[in-house]
């Protein structure tokens, strides 16, 4: 292995290990959802719980 190849993959190892510590920085690589994605959620979220309170009522509901 030649010295350069040889210092280059040691760097290499070294950055690899150090993302691994506690104080490594945090890269958020996620997209912002869209203002219409967020509505679609909440739509969906509420219809499936409507549909949960159909087939299973929760106690506060059948004891009020």
């Amino acid at each position: 292995m030649t010295p350069v190849a040889l210092i280059m993959s040691l760097e290499a190892v070294r950055l690899e290990a150090h993302s691994a510590l506690p104080n490594a920085p945090v890269v958020d690589d996620r997209r912002r959802e869209s203002v219409a994605m967020t509505k679609v959620r909440g739509l969906a979220a509420r219809t499936l719980r409507r549909a949960a309170d159909r087939v299973e009522p929760t106690p506060a509901l059948t004891y009020g």
